[in-house]
């Protein structure tokens, strides 16, 4: 057990465990942090560093609380699963108190439950039925009357069947200790039924066959299928017959559940589809890894490869997809390894990642592309440029991060400054740290993000204010994080680095612009980093900070493609 003494420390330790369970705070607890840890200067102006016992004590209860997080987290991914699974069911579900109000339906059901239906939902949450038969078999289930077992009831009048589950009753508090059943709604006339082109390609049909089989599970009765089809009987059970044959099927009712099966994965593809210039395209590297990337603009154009911000986040290409058409610019904006879809790689580091960008080149047949980032790509970038001296036409580098040599440390903003003393103390810490960080940040991205804007504030502060920005950024961040924190993490830890490369290999015409206000790396320390590589024309843009990326990316593109 490890004793508590000091009361600096106790409020530290209280703050730490508060962060596993109140997320979005992650700044007010980097700050704390920092201040326990951080050396104190003497009367005579000597540093006097914390006993590493004392960072151990941090460590050991951010171990606690970060295993505490972690259990908090999984309950609130399940539950975030199985929502999305519910809410995503093309099939009616409902549930229901003891009452028959409806505690909660996914959307097939309020889209099923309308005026016009055998079952309607009343503004207070009751239903009402035109089958009254149906209504009382439903309160048996409700009551338990019916018992404890799954319940098939029937309406021959409504057309209708209702697919009841009992459950036992919660002790939890809230709507949850009300639930009483499960149910789903089997509608003969609002079946989800996969479309006859999907039955086609999944079964390897003709379209005649499709067309029937579509039909055989709407209708169920083969004679309906013939007059609907208007082919003779003969016909239909002559198609029937290649279908079960080529389906590899017995019976009809095996054949029309097999083909229902679709209809879940027909529906999630249309919740989930994206304009076409929006797709994600990937390919396997050599070493099994999948990289993947986006297009835009014209595909016979000008290539103009992007590596984007930390988190795979700005540019936002498609409000500029016009532009780019009307540029003839063809830009592969490439999801880099650990975001998106594209494979982790534990310990790359950012010369690591140049090798994909060679193969990737090769795959997509591209000869001398333009090169441009922003933020944390930069860096990939001008590790890439000075790695493949002859790959790349020209370099674009808006923004950048800049190796660590070249940094204003007293100039960084309050938030950076946290992180890179937390990272001197321990980088065990603040690997630690980072990881509660960016859990607080996907469980509650909105405070995160306001916490954030006050941290750079300025000019940056007004970009990120922009309702429209902030919405695209937090559903970025959803996206971009689909496989974990862990690439974020070790990015803030590699700018901590060596690069592992000499930029003054850089032997393309390279431009470089990067805002005087911004607040993580001061224009003095990206003008350096530019002096250090051949042939880099500088600009410095008054007014703008780190998010300069927002207002001026068409401009920039345009300056670079004359350089």
């Amino acid at each position: 057990m490890i004793k508590i003494n000091d009361a600096s420390q106790d409020e530290l330790i209280g703050k730490i465990y508060d962060s596993a369970t109140n997320p979005g705070d992650w700044l007010d607890l980097v700050d704390a942090i920092t201040r326990f840890t951080q050396p104190q200067i003497t009367a005579e102006g000597f540093e006097v560093h914390p006993p590493a016992e004392r960072v151990q004590t941090l460590v050991s209860h951010l171990e606690r609380a970060s295993r505490n997080n972690e259990y908090i987290h999984a309950l609130e991914d399940q539950k975030q699963t199985l929502n999305s699974i519910y809410n995503n069911m093309p099939w009616p579900v409902l549930m229901l108190d003891v009452d028959m109000r409806v505690i909660d339906a996914n959307r097939a059901a309020q889209e099923f439950l309308t005026a016009a239906a055998p079952i309607t939902l009343a503004p207070n949450g009751s239903l009402h039925f035109q089958d009254k038969a149906l209504k009382l078999d439903l309160a048996r289930v409700l009551s338990m009357e019916a018992g404890r077992d799954t319940q098939m009831l029937s309406s021959p009048a409504g057309k209708l069947s209702l697919l009841c589950t009992p459950l036992a009753k919660s002790d939890a508090m809230g709507a949850i200790s009300t639930l009483r059943a499960i149910v789903w709604i089997i509608s003969n006339d609002n079946k989800v039924v996969p479309s006859p082109d999907v039955i086609q390609s999944v079964f390897g049909l003709t379209l005649a066959e499709a067309r029937l089989l579509h039909l055989l599970c709407k209708e169920g009765s083969l004679n309906e299928c013939a007059n609907g089809l208007q082919v003779s009987i003969h016909t239909v059970r002559s198609q029937l017959k290649s279908i079960m044959a080529k389906t590899n099927v017995s019976s009809q009712v095996e054949l029309v559940s097999q083909t229902m099966g679709h209809a879940f994965l027909q529906a999630a593809n249309q919740q989930l589809a994206v304009p076409e210039e929006s797709k994600e395209q990937r390919v396997i590297l050599p070493d099994g890894r999948v990289l993947s990337w986006f297009e835009y603009g014209s595909s016979k154009g000008r290539p103009i490869i992007v590596l984007g911000a930390l988190s795979g986040g700005a540019p936002y290409h498609p409000p500029h997809h016009a532009w780019y058409c009307a540029n003839n610019l063809r830009i592969i904006n490439i999801v880099r390894p650990g975001y998106g879809t594209s494979t982790y790689k534990p310990n790359m580091q950012f010369a690591g990642f140049t090798q994909d960008i060679v193969f990737l080149c090769s795959h997509l047949n591209l000869h001398k592309p333009v090169m441009a980032a922003n933020c944390v790509g930069g860096t990939y970038a001008m590790c890439a440029a000075a790695t493949e001296t002859q790959l790349f036409e020209r370099l674009g580098v808006l923004g950048s991060m800049v190796p660590l040599e070249h940094w204003e440390l007293d100039k960084l903003d309050s938030m950076h400054t946290l992180f890179l003393r937390i990272h001197r103390a321990s980088p065990y810490l603040f690997a630690m740290f980072m990881r509660l960080a960016q859990r607080g940040m996907r469980r509650a991205p909105e405070k995160s993000y306001d916490n954030m804007v006050k941290a750079f504030g300025g000019s940056d502060g007004i970009v990120l204010r922009d309702p429209i920005r902030r919405a695209r950024f937090i559903k970025s961040m959803t996206e971009t994080l689909y496989q974990g924190n862990e690439i974020v993490i070790n990015e803030y830890q590699w700018l901590q680095d060596d690069w592992g490369v000499d930029l003054t290999k850089i032997a393309i015409p390279t431009l470089m612009w990067h805002g005087e206000d911004d607040p993580t790396v001061s224009i003095n320390s990206a003008r350096a980093t530019a002096a250090v590589i051949p042939n880099a024309v500088f600009k410095s843009l008054p007014g703008h900070g780190k998010f300069l990326v927002h207002s001026v990316w068409e401009e920039f593109l345009t300056a670079l493609l004359e350089l």
